[in-house]
């Protein structure tokens, strides 16, 4: 029959009251009353042990863990339940794709490995075994994507006190392996290339909002939605208010991206320039679709009306708004007619980001008009370095040891 022994602390159902039983199976479960929620409910731990001995240390060790804040609570709650909890509360300050992404990363990757796993059991290990599988899979960015947020979780439930630890602080994604022999691909045109492409975009109407999108490396949802009430031709300013991104294959008008993504931007001579031409080519396409009386009809019988007053800068001939993803193919088309290789609609901002840094636009100044948070995210993902600079700063060492600076035509 099993048995059971109280420890001893002269308070029948106080904190530190604490009883052990022997189980049929021959392990000692342990259970003890180690302190009151705010409202009187006593907090309780139990668990097993191999032997009564280890039953006592742990029960030890469960109260050692309340004083000093190491207790969870509640203890049963999953993986899968706090991230659900975790990614709703976030939800109103993530944008409406990352919210997207994160939920298609906890759904499809996260959750099948650790969903049902209890949130405070979660080791290092686990988070390593997640990282080595996506890695094994070939999700490289995946699995830096898990593990964003999977600390992001973490650290949260940290915080509340859901778990004594983080494991995601001790574990990093492993390195994605590249291979050695293949050439770094660009993500910026050169000089060379963006001549080549200029005059093939300015001769479509599809074209300028790839070319407004190199005078100014706006993003593609900026570009998009973009708004004329938004945009000062006197001052030759635009303010980035609205973005536009396609979510679960919808178009969603979201905020930007970041508190910096809003932001205002000084167009240069040419970008205004690009823009006044686009009022000018969505003016000739307002007048020609829209509604008026028919030649030989009385006046009270109009033609349908074709023209869509939406507000937006960058239109179809109709004046609905163009689709993030969809202008894309319009792009592929312009690299060919060019004759460059095929860059993305990305690519365009890091062309401009580049062509700037190269020119010795201070890196500051490129990275506030990005609308990126710190200068060093500029540096670090929006910098290519030209072959071009390699090849005018091959200095010979007579030149680095003099005082006088070298000037570079």
């Amino acid at each position: 029959m099993p048995r059971a022994k109280a420890q001893d602390t002269g308070r029948k159902n106080g904190n530190g009251r604490g009883t052990i039983d022997e189980l049929p199976s021959g392990k000692y479960r342990w259970r003890i009353t180690v302190g009151l929620k705010p409202d009187g409910t006593p907090i309780r731990k139990s668990g097993t042990a191999p032997t009564e001995k280890a039953a006592w240390a742990a029960m030890t060790q469960a109260q050692a863990d309340h004083l000093r804040g190491g207790v969870a609570l509640p203890d049963k709650v999953t993986v899968g339940e706090w991230l659900n909890r975790w990614l709703e509360g976030k939800k109103a300050r993530l944008a409406a794709k990352t919210h997207h992404n994160y939920r298609k990363v906890i759904d499809l990757h996260i959750t099948p490995a650790l969903g049902r796993k209890r949130l405070q059991d979660v080791r290092p290990a686990d988070l390593r075994a997640l990282y080595n599988a996506l890695t094994e899979k070939g999700l490289g960015d995946t699995q830096r994507q898990a593990h964003n947020i999977l600390h992001g979780a973490f650290s949260e439930a940290l915080r509340l006190e859901l778990v004594a630890r983080d494991p995601s602080a001790v574990v990093r994604p492993a390195p994605v392996r590249r291979d050695a022999e293949a050439a770094p691909v660009d993500k910026a045109l050169t000089a060379e290339e963006v001549a080549k492409l200029l005059p093939v975009l300015q001769a479509s109407r599809w074209g300028l909002i790839f070319e407004f999108m190199l005078h100014t490396g706006l993003r593609r949802g900026e570009a998009c939605g973009l708004k004329w009430e938004h945009v000062d031709l006197e001052k030759g300013v635009i303010r980035i208010r609205e973005n536009l991104v396609a979510v679960g294959g919808k178009v969603q008008v979201s905020t930007p991206k970041t508190a910096k993504s809003a932001r205002r931007v000084h167009l240069s001579s040419e970008g205004l320039a690009c823009l006044r031409r686009q009022a000018e080519l969505q003016a000739f396409e307002r007048e020609a679709l829209s509604a008026g009386p028919v030649k030989g009809h009385p006046k009270s019988y109009e033609r349908k009306k074709l023209w869509q007053d939406t507000g937006y800068v960058f239109t179809g001939i109709s004046g609905v708004r163009l689709l993030p993803d969809g202008i894309k193919k319009y792009l592929k088309q312009f690299c060919k007619e060019a004759g460059i290789r095929e860059v993305t609609v990305h690519g365009l901002r890091h062309t401009h980001a580049s062509l700037m840094l190269r020119r010795g636009v201070p890196l500051e100044v490129v990275s506030e008009k990005l609308g990126h948070s710190r200068a060093s995210f500029t540096a670090d993902v929006y910098r290519t370095v030209y072959q071009s600079e390699h090849e005018e700063w091959a200095v010979n060492l007579s030149e680095l040891t003099t005082a006088r600076p070298r000037v570079v035509n």
